[in-house]
């Protein structure tokens, strides 16, 4: 039984951990209690496993764990990994009367788990749950999986004729797309571009088409809006090469095995990076001044650095060389 990540970014960098499992014990019955919203995105595993979906208010306190051990008809459980620091988390692992309980060792949870090791603090989130693999093996393992999410389908038409980039719109800030996303749109010439944005779909959808009509026309657009996350990775998948800021569409497209562009300009790619995932990846970071600008933008760009748009397309654009005309 593995507690897994609330927010859906650590929860996809968890999935080389949930992938060495699946290795270290192929014949068991791998059950993970994940959090309702996103759900979905397990399903991109390539392995088997059962989901014990909670919502975001259900699990908050002991009395909250007694009552969810009881009524979620979780029987013999004979290993408890938590991948999160929180004690009420912990406490599954007793509720569920497991008698092996993995997880982080500070704070509370020390008392409650038998198997355990403390945190990495400034390390990548993806080596913590690592870190968690070695403590049960009892070995200190030199772990580099490469991982790959299941097969799926394609559901962008004519993807094998029509080629495309994908290129995400988040975030949207202030209601409208962000200029520098525009500028560095408008650099691509002759190609299929597929935009998309991880916000509200609907919302999306009607923002979208009048922001086309702005853009350079010498370029074919595609709408998408996805109705789950398994929706959006079948695009990304098929996908000649994936554009977007960091975040979980980063993590989702690199365990797709798309050729992805990161642009890392909230969160450090030393600890939210796409980590041990198969596909090949491009890290373009707002600080780095080889491709980011001195100063800070205006309107809803102010107080915020700014990527040098000409900088990051010549990059990406050598990055896709071999997989686009």
């Amino acid at each position: 039984m593995i507690k897994l990540p609330f927010d859906l970014q650590e929860r996809i960098l968890s999935f080389p951990f949930l992938h060495l499992i699946r290795e270290r014990y192929p014949k068991s019955e791998l059950h993970f209690i994940t959090p309702k919203k996103h759900i979905e995105v397990l399903n991109l595993l390539p392995f088997q496993a059962y989901y014990h979906e909670f919502d975001e208010d259900e699990i908050e306190n002991v009395f909250d764990v007694h009552r969810y051990c009881k009524t979620a008809k979780i029987y013999k459980v004979d290993l408890f990994i938590s991948l999160t620091n929180s004690f009420v988390d912990a406490c599954l692992g007793l509720g569920l009367k497991a008698p092996v309980r993995l997880g982080f060792s500070d704070g509370w949870k020390t008392l409650i788990f038998n198997l355990k090791n403390s945190r990495l603090s400034g390390h990548h989130a993806t080596e913590e749950y690592l870190s968690l693999y070695r403590t049960l093996v009892g070995q200190n393992l030199n772990l580099k999986p490469r991982i790959i999410s299941r097969d799926v389908t394609a559901n962008i038409p004519d993807w094998d004729t029509k080629p495309y980039l994908a290129i995400n719109l988040s975030p949207i800030r202030h209601a409208g797309v962000e200029e520098e996303i525009v500028e560095l749109i408008n650099y691509f010439e002759d190609q299929r571009i597929v935009l998309f944005a991880s916000e509200d779909q609907e919302k999306i959808h009607h923002l979208i088409e009048p922001f086309i009509n702005n853009l350079n026309k010498r370029n074919t657009y595609v709408n998408f809006t996805h109705k789950s996350w398994i929706d959006l990775a079948k695009m990304l998948a098929f996908s000649r090469g994936v554009l977007t800021f960091n975040g979980p569409v980063a993590s989702l497209s690199a365990y797709v095995g798309a050729r992805t562009v990161i642009l890392f300009d909230t969160e450090n790619p030393q600890m939210h990076g796409p980590l041990h995932f198969l596909a090949e990846t491009l890290i373009l970071k707002v600080d780095d001044p080889s491709v980011g600008k001195a100063g800070t933008g205006t309107g809803s760009m102010q107080g915020r650095k700014r990527f040098d748009m000409n900088e990051v397309f010549g990059k990406a654009f050598e990055f896709f060389r071999m997989v686009i005309k």
